[in-house]
Order: C-alpha cells, then sequence, then structure tokens
C-alpha cells in the first residue's frame, strides 16, 4: 500500500491525470473481481446483493476516498497525508455509535480525544481556519471511515465476492468516462508504473485477504498504522521527502489513540 502511494504521487506529479490513473487501477481490478468469483456467468451471480444500493454507495465512499487521499499527495508531504488519514479508526468509533448505536466506552472516548490532539498539532489551525489543503485528506478520512461502517452494516449481509465484484465494477463505471475524456499517451516508463500500480493494488487486496485467514480483525487492526511508517519511510527514500517534526509527533499520538481504542493499550 505504501509503495503504490509513492507512484500514485510521482505519476500524479509527472502530468498523468487521476481520472487516468483510476481508471488503470479499477479496470484490472475489475477483471481480478471476475477471475476471483470464477468467471463472467459467476460474477453476474455475485452481483445478486441483499442490498444493491448500499453497495453501489460503499462502493461509491470507496472511490471517494482514493480520490481525496490522491489528490492530498499533489499538495503536501505523503507522510502528512497519511498522518491525517491515520484518524480514520477513531472517526469510525464516533460514527459506529451514532449510526449502528455501538457502545462508546470510556476507553474509547479517551482515544478519541487523544486522536484529536494529535490531528490538531499536526494541522495547527490558525484564526484563519482549516486550509484547503488539510481539508483532502480530512475528506478521504471521513469517507474512508464511512465506507467501513458501511461494509460492517454489510458484512453479515453479503458475501466476499460480492463486496469485491461491487468495488470493481462501480470503481470502473465512475472512473471510465473521466479517464477516457483525460487520458494522455503515457512514457513507457509510465505505462510500467502504471501497470504496477494497478498490480500492486490487486496484491495488497490478496496479502490482506490472506492475513484473514490467519488472524481475526482486531488483531490485524493494529497492522493499519504501520502504513503510516512505512510510506513516511519509503518517501524519504524514494521521493526524498523530510516530514517536519509536527507531522512525526502527531502521528505518533495519533497511533497511541488508535491503539487505546483497540484495546492494545491501557486504560481500560
Amino acid at each position: 500500500f505504501a509503495i503504490q502511494d509513492i507512484i500514485t504521487k510521482h505519476l500524479l506529479v509527472g502530468g498523468l491525470p487521476l481520472s487516468q490513473l483510476l481508471l488503470v487501477r479499477y479496470l484490472f481490478f475489475t477483471l481480478f473481481a471476475v477471475m476471483l468469483a470464477g468467471g463472467l456467468k459467476q460474477a453476474l451471480v455475485g452481483l445478486q446483493s441483499a442490498q444493491p444500493m448500499l453497495q453501489v454507495g460503499r462502493a461509491a465512499l470507496s472511490i471517494t476516498e482514493i480520490i481525496f487521499i490522491n489528490l492530498s499527495f499533489t499538495l503536501m508531504l505523503v507522510a502528512k497525508v497519511h498522518a491525517i488519514v491515520a484518524l480514520f479508526p477513531l472517526i469510525t468509533l464516533v460514527m459506529a455509535r451514532f449510526i449502528l448505536k455501538e457502545e462508546l466506552t470510556r476507553r474509547r472516548v479517551i482515544a478519541v480525544l487523544i486522536g484529536l490532539t494529535g490531528a490538531l498539532i499536526i494541522i495547527q489551525p490558525s484564526s484563519a481556519g482549516i486550509s484547503i489543503e488539510i481539508l483532502m485528506p480530512l475528506s478521504g478520512a471521513i469517507a474512508l471511515a464511512s465506507f467501513s461502517i458501511l461494509t460492517k452494516y454489510l458484512s453479515g449481509k453479503d458475501g466476499f465476492i460480492t463486496h469485491t465484484l461491487y468495488m470493481g465494477l462501480v470503481g470502473l463505471v465512475l472512473a471510465l468516462p473521466f479517464g477516457l475524456i483525460q487520458w494522455i499517451q503515457p512514457t513507457k516508463e509510465q505505462s510500467v508504473l502504471l501497470i504496477a500500480l494497478a498490480i500492486m493494488n490487486i496484491g495488497s487486496q490478496l496479502f490482506y485477504i490472506k492475513a484473514m485467514d490467519y488472524a481475526d480483525a482486531s488483531t490485524l487492526q493494529p497492522f493499519n498504522y504501520t502504513l503510516l511508517l512505512f510510506a513516511t519511510l519509503a518517501a524519504l527514500i524514494l521521493l526524498g521527502e523530510v516530514p517536519t517534526l509536527m507531522t512525526l509527533l502527531g502521528g505518533a499520538i495519533i497511533v497511541v489513540g488508535g491503539l487505546i481504542a483497540m484495546g492494545r493499550l491501557a486504560p481500560k
């Protein structure tokens, strides 16, 4: 996932439109989803959902968060983007309280407040308000949290194949017209990176799915925070981006808040 973000930033800064990246990415992902379903005929069966409109909405939220986060890479350092997006598990906790009526325990409230403190350190709001560049990754985090809520709601209603098919197909339908209109002939290097981006997207999903075979979601969740570390290191090595002290401090505090929320750190 971290290397994908580095490739994405390199391609966007190099002049390729985001719509083109999304088109290639979702084209490959849709083909992967059809293969995973066992072919076109089985894929059509897999599209039969108990909540088709919610599945469409879930997939739309996914491409929305990708758009916000990827555009953020053109506005700020990769480390800063990931530090802000790392708020999404804590935002999910708050949304789950009001939407899914889940209990918001004292530990989770403390975790949210700690995460908010970390975010404020990174954002450093002034009397002029929050800048548009900060709103981009923050919107991405909110969209990702909303996606997580819908995923949890639909988890008991549809199977994995259905989730995957809707993710790919809806994303492809939304990206297709913009990608074709804004298509720019890529160079050989950009073509290779586009294909690498699409393949790595599929590979990362397969690794994540396989991880679920060995451990439950609550065990794996803390590993999501390693993305902040890997993305920061990759951006430093490959792009020469040096994160600020405030970004590192705020990101670390957000991670602590997330670990407390998941019961990995005290208080109880």
